[in-house]
């Protein structure tokens, strides 16, 4: 990746400002990858190794929250209550509740892809058994449906669904989320697994909570963390938010 950036920025032809990377796990406020389990990443000074090797500034956040941010500059996403759920090799969230992203502590908010939903479920890469991330990471998904028929597929979707519906709505009463935006694989996501997950947070809140709720698939697609990785030099080099 720092090879292919450094060549990038060799053939640009205009000031580069600087290198925006999202990064799975938690990172703190300078950019150090503090927990990556599926990197296998403890206290890594990405931002600072980064910078050091491109030569010029580089900033790094969490890859659900990067994409959150991406929705909101540019997916005309809800700013009074919104949580992106990014799934790809892993499962994490990105919250803005008020306009302003919830880091939590120690920048780990939104690590709802570790909250263990199967007792004796399978390994996962932090060391537990039964995470929400083992059942809904892009290759779990993919080897749940399998060469399925569309009918059998749709199941075990809706059921997958359901189990995300049940995580998600204590987070929805408590945060009084207006939108949900699912960003991954679309063809996973949406359909039978939207539906269900819309159906289960909706039963388990209060109908002035659930009323005004949608769960929706990302307008933009995988794009969400790449322009988000953008919105991030521009806002910590021009103040653009």
């Amino acid at each position: 990746v720092l090879r292919l950036a450094q060549a990038l920025i060799e053939e640009c032809r205009l000031p580069v400002l600087g290198v925006g990377v999202a990064s799975p796990g938690i990172v703190d406020i300078s950019g150090t990858v503090l927990d990556a389990p599926n990197l296998a990443w403890t206290d890594v000074p990405l931002a600072a190794l980064a910078t050091e090797r491109l030569g010029v500034p580089v900033h790094v956040a969490n890859d659900a929250n990067t994409a959150a941010m991406g929705e909101l500059a540019y997916g005309d996403a809800a700013v009074d209550g919104l949580l992106v759920l990014r799934v790809g090799h892993g499962v994490g969230a990105g919250v803005v509740v008020d306009g302003h992203l919830v880091r939590g502590t120690r920048g780990a908010a939104g690590e709802i892809g570790h909250v263990v939903v199967e007792a004796d479920g399978q390994l996962c890469a932090c060391g537990r058994r039964g995470c929400l991330e083992t059942l809904l990471a892009t290759r779990a998904l993919r080897a749940a449906v399998g060469r399925r028929p569309e009918t059998e597929r749709q199941a075990v979707l809706a059921a997958l669904g359901t189990t995300l519906g049940g995580v998600l709505a204590p987070i929805t009463a408590a945060l009084n989320l207006r939108e949900v935006v699912l960003s991954g694989p679309t063809d996973l996501l949406g359909g039978a697994f939207a539906e269900a997950a819309t159906r289960v947070i909706r039963e388990r809140t209060m109908p002035v909570i659930a009323a005004d709720l949608q769960v929706r698939i990302s307008s933009l697609g995988e794009d969400a963390v790449l322009v988000g990785a953008a919105g991030l030099v521009l806002s910590a080099e021009l103040g653009v938010s």
